[in-house]
């Protein structure tokens, strides 16, 4: 038998998964480092894993993760702020979305590596808002798909600096910046390294000095908003990172508050909101929306983004 297949059915991992341990030099097969995911195995074989040592994690106090939608299929929820999808590399000891998965108890999808099971996009940590998780492999393959055809696709609210002047598409490659590999930045479609990335922009309401607006995204960069909006001089509230220069020191103001779908099994459509979290609705309703009562606002604050959308863009080519 493959070495591979071997402990894929021992450890109830993936391929992907134990083609990483091996790339790692975790796996010595009889005391020789193996290099190879289809290495044979022979009678009385000695395989030795060598995982490397983890640092505790620290557990937010207080994490509350709303469920907004949960079949045996998938999972959607409406994530904080200040809390990563899942680890960026073995040694990163940040708690996760992914930890927080685990430990209660949820079916996963085991596509791809051990530490992003079930994810099917991501959210900057500093985003709050709707993620979809997929509780099978099955599951996760369609959305995957559903991904790459915009057949699923996410609209954002957030707030800038400086109202638009027009409701305008952002068709721009991104690429890391050259000096600072955590931060992108726009550039033109010939640049080699670059990934294609279309963003639209739209008016909500504004008070002359600041602006609540709706994106929708048509690519799922790594901050393919906060970038698209550097490029117009335009910033999130809070986002210093991107070009932020206001009094505003609190948290991005920046969430995914619709993310729709067909449903992998029963192939009907999804459309699932994701509630504003407290703090961000208090700053709209002081900035914009202070002539309701806030009570009854926070109660029924859900802004129909695909309908604005659809209203503002109607040439068949942003669709």
């Amino acid at each position: 038998m493959r070495l591979d297949k071997f402990l894929t059915q021992k450890l109830g991992l993936s391929r992907n998964q134990i083609s990483k341990i091996i790339q790692e030099k975790q796996i010595t097969l009889n005391g020789v480092f193996i290099q190879k995911n289809g290495t044979s195995l022979n009678f009385n074989d000695q395989i030795i894993l060598t995982l490397p040592n983890k640092q505790e994690k620290s557990k937010p106090n207080h994490l509350n993760i709303p469920i907004l939608y949960e079949d045996e299929d998938l999972l959607i929820l409406n994530k904080p702020i200040n809390l990563i999808v899942h680890q960026t590399h073995q040694d990163d000891s940040q708690y996760t979305l992914q930890d927080w998965l685990q430990e209660n108890n949820f079916s996963l999808s085991n596509l791809g590596d051990s530490y992003r099971q079930g994810i099917i996009h991501r959210l900057d940590k500093t985003t709050s808002g709707a993620i979809v998780i997929a509780k099978n492999n099955y599951a996760h393959e369609i959305l995957s798909q559903q991904l790459k055809s915009k057949e699923m696709g996410r609209y954002y609210v957030c707030v800038i600096d400086s109202p638009l002047k027009q409701n305008i598409l952002i068709d721009a490659p991104l690429i890391r910046h050259p000096k600072n590999r955590l931060k992108y930045i726009p550039t033109t479609k010939d640049t080699p390294l670059s990934k294609e990335a279309k963003t639209a922009f739209f008016k909500i309401i504004n008070n002359d000095k600041i602006e609540l607006i709706g994106a929708k995204l048509f690519s799922g960069r790594t901050h393919q908003i906060r970038a698209h909006l550097s490029k117009i001089q335009r910033h999130i509230l809070g986002d210093v990172f991107y070009g932020y220069k206001g009094n505003y020191t609190a948290r991005i103001l920046l969430h995914s508050h619709l993310v729709y779908l067909t449903h992998p099994t029963t192939k009907q459509r999804l459309e699932i909101y994701a509630p504003l979290w407290e703090d961000m609705l208090l700053f709209l309703h002081q900035e914009f929306y202070s002539s309701q009562s806030y009570e009854n606002f926070a109660k029924n604050f859900k802004i129909p983004l695909e309908q604005l959308y659809w209203l503002n863009f109607q040439t068949s080519n942003l669709s």
